[in-house]
C-alpha cells in the first residue's frame, strides 16, 4: 500500500514521524475522510471546503493550495488502485520543538500532510435493517465544527456503546441532542425532518448537507433546530448520517424502540436519493 507523507507517495516504512510533531504531542491537526465508489471520490469538493474551514478555525497554515490537496486525494486513489473504500488525509501543524503549547505564527508554520486508503465495499445490512444506539453525554470541546485530530471523547463514546452491544453513540448536552460521535442526527416526526443546526457544538457533516439538499429537492419539510432527548426518543424515525454508513436508521436507543423498530419511509426515500447522488457522481454504488 502506498501512503502520502509530506506530499510524496511512499511505502509505510519510509514514514518517519517526528516525536516533536505537534499532532503527535497535542493532537494539533485536522483531517478528512472521503468515500470512494467505483474508483471515484464522492463529494470531494465539499470535503475540501470543510478542510479549509477547519484550518481557518484553528489558524493553521496548510502550506498547500486547494489544487495540490485535491491532487493528493487523486494520487492516493490511483496509486492504491482503490475501487471502493475511503481516503483518509490529515494535516498537523508540524514541528513543535521545543515542546510548547504556543504554536508558531501563521507564516512560520510548516504543516505535515499524510494520508492513506482503506479498501472495502459498501454494506447494506445496517442501512436497510438499522442499528441500535446509546445516549452518551457530550464530553467534547466547544469547537466541534473544526474536524480536529482530538477524538478521545469520541473514542470513549463508541467504547461505551460497544459495552452495551450498540453500534452508535448519540451525544447530548444540557438535555439537547448534539450529534452522533461520528455523524449527524436527524429525527422524523409526522413526516417532517429535524436536525441540529451547524455551529460550534457539531461538525458540519457532508452527508447531512447532501441529505438536506435532497429534502429540498423532494419537498420534504425540514427544520434545523435543537431538539431534546425526549423528542429523539419519541420520534417516528431517527437517522444518523455520515460518510461511511451514509443514511443509517436507528431502530433502538438504549431500551427504547424507535417507531416500529424498522427503517421508516422517509429514511428509505432519503437513502434511495442518496444512492442516486452517488451514481450521478461515481457511475455506480460499490
Amino acid at each position: 500500500m502506498k501512503f502520502l507523507w509530506k506530499g510524496k507517495l511512499v511505502e509505510q516504512q519510509e514514514m518517519n514521524i517526528d516525536f516533536n510533531d505537534r499532532g503527535y504531542q497535542f493532537g494539533d491537526g485536522i483531517y478528512e475522510f472521503v468515500r470512494v465508489y467505483n474508483g471515484k471520490l464522492f463529494a470531494l469538493e465539499e470535503h475540501l471546503d470543510r478542510f479549509e474551514n477547519s484550518a481557518r478555525l484553528l489558524d493553521m497554515n496548510l502550506n498547500y493550495t486547494r489544487d495540490e490537496i485535491r491532487q493528493f486525494f487523486y494520487d492516493l486513489v490511483e496509486a492504491n488502485d482503490l475501487d471502493s473504500g475511503n481516503v483518509y488525509m490529515q494535516f498537523t501543524r508540524g514541528d513543535g520543538k521545543p515542546r510548547n503549547h504556543n504554536y508558531p505564527d501563521f507564516k512560520d508554520q510548516q504543516s505535515v500532510v499524510s494520508g492513506c486508503v482503506s479498501h472495502y465495499y459498501r454494506g447494506t445490512d445496517k442501512i436497510e435493517n438499522g442499528v441500535s444506539a446509546i445516549l452518551y453525554p457530550d464530553k467534547r470541546w466547544l469547537l466541534c465544527n473544526a474536524k480536529s485530530l482530538n477524538l478521545l471523547p469520541n473514542c470513549m463514546a463508541i467504547a461505551e456503546a460497544k459495552k452495551h452491544g450498540a453500534d452508535k453513540a448519540i451525544l447530548y448536552r444540557d438535555g439537547y441532542i448534539t450529534e452522533e460521535r461520528a455523524g449527524n442526527v436527524l429525527i422524523v416526526k409526522n413526516g417532517e425532518v429535524f436536525t441540529t443546526p451547524d455551529g460550534p457544538e457539531i461538525l458540519p457533516g457532508i452527508t447531512k448537507l447532501l441529505v438536506l439538499q435532497i429534502c429540498r429537492k423532494k419537498c420534504i419539510p425540514y427544520e434545523e433546530r435543537k431538539f431534546t432527548i425526549n423528542e429523539l426518543l419519541d420520534a417516528d424515525e431517527v437517522i444518523v448520517t455520515d460518510s461511511k454508513t451514509e443514511v443509517c436508521p436507528i431502530i433502538k436507543i438504549n431500551d427504547k424502540v424507535i417507531g416500529n423498530g424498522q427503517r421508516g419511509p422517509v429514511t428509505k426515500l432519503l437513502d434511495d436519493e442518496y444512492k442516486n447522488l452517488i451514481i450521478e457522481q461515481c457511475g455506480k454504488v460499490m
